[in-house]
């Protein structure tokens, strides 16, 4: 039983349901195929030849079955050898049931067959039992190479099985680590505000101490605006550089009620680059650095310029002062403080590697910021 299960975890056998099945069914149709093809026309009518036609395949059941065992036996044998031993079984059953069909012929019918005619009877015999053979090993054959079928699409199922769990635990650390970048975002981006409002209310207080009572009217106006346009987009972690100048234009307005014609501001935006998808208040915090470090600490005019430029699919965002006369704090040399560390932290957490925040001094004494970042969200890993 375990050498049987062996072989037919191999391969090399049919399952006994198998064989039993074209075994009976093979030998019943060879004897209806003999008793149409040849009994009922050499003896129409006759019971004796009809029983005979029964009875040879009946016998050729039981003479067949041991070249099952031979072909078992010989099946991991060399090619050579695997046709030598089938050739000899095969002769040998070829004989045996020979030998059988014209002994239960002479003793059912009393007929004599005579030597000369043997010739037929074994040449049909070797006939039957090698394609009785030929049709075993075809079966075998058949049976591997579904097996062998079975076995390739349940790997490949597997396959892409695992790769479907793959897929979906990629696209759900990608969700979830989105939905983490999206929390920290609004983290630092609603930072912000309360930064902002803190300075802008600073400033009003201070028109109104001075008795500008309408510059901090209109500051108090410009604020509301700028607030209610940072509302109307409040989940929105980036928008075009035209409408973050936008913002930009409201915050001057703002600063400009507070300093007057002590500030200048220059914009040099590129049209393609007024598309270009940016983190929202990112360019207002380096203002601010400008006003609390340059502006606030000197009388002389200070220019700002913001220049911004498409170079392949980066944006280079440059936002220049002209510095103080006199003054050795500056922009530059001073702590980043909330607003550009947040600015540089935004950048690392959207962009990752590729972006850079720097801070330089300029030739005529001022400080210029560059921002360079992916122009659009979608091209982020394109240039990794």
């Amino acid at each position: 039983m375990q050498a049987e299960q062996a072989l037919l975890s191999r391969g090399l056998t049919l399952a006994p349901n198998q064989y039993w099945l074209f075994q009976v069914g093979g030998w019943m149709a060879f004897a209806a195929l003999s008793y149409f093809s040849l009994t009922i026309w050499y003896n129409p009518g006759q019971l004796t030849p009809a029983f005979h036609t029964f009875l040879q395949s009946v016998m050729g059941i039981g003479v067949s079955h041991p070249l099952r065992a031979v072909a078992r036996r010989a099946w991991d044998r060399p090619a050579v050898q695997r046709i030598a031993y089938n050739v000899i079984a095969v002769v040998i059953a070829s004989l045996l049931w020979t030998a059988l069909r014209l002994v239960t012929f002479v003793e059912l019918t009393g007929e004599i067959i005579f030597a000369e005619d043997w010739g037929g009877w074994i040449f049909g015999s070797v006939i039957v039992f090698s394609a009785w053979t030929v049709s075993y090993h075809a079966l075998v054959y058949y049976r591997q190479w579904t097996e062998q079928k079975e076995k390739a699409v349940a790997a490949e199922r597997e396959a892409m099985e695992a790769r479907e769990k793959v897929r979906e635990e990629r696209v759900k650390r990608f969700e979830a680590e989105k939905l983490s970048q999206a929390a920290e975002l609004r983290m630092l981006k609603y930072q912000l505000k309360p930064h902002f409002l803190f300075n802008a209310l600073n400033s009003v207080s201070a028109l109104v101490q001075s008795e500008r009572k309408d510059d901090a009217s209109k500051m108090l106006a410009r604020i509301g605006d700028f607030l209610r346009l940072s509302l109307e987009q409040d989940d929105a972690l980036v928008h075009t550089l035209e409408d973050e100048m936008t913002m930009i234009g409201l915050y001057l307005d703002i600063e400009r009620a507070r300093f007057g014609e002590r500030l200048k501001t220059t914009f040099e935006i590129s049209d393609e680059a007024a598309f270009a998808s940016v983190p929202k208040l990112l360019i207002q915090p380096i203002i601010e650095n400008v006003m609390k470090h340059v502006v606030s600490r000197t009388l002389d005019q200070v220019a700002i310029t913001i220049r911004a430029r498409i170079d392949g699919s980066i944006l280079v965002l440059d936002v220049e002062d002209s510095g103080a006369d006199g003054k050795e704090d500056s922009a530059e040399t001073a702590s980043l403080g909330i607003g550009l560390s947040n600015v540089s932290d935004r950048l690392a957490s959207m962009y990752a590697d590729q972006q850079s925040f720097s801070m330089e001094p300029t030739e005529a004494g001022g400080t210029r910021v560059r921002l360079i970042f992916p122009k659009d969200l979608n091209d982020i890993g394109t240039n990794a």
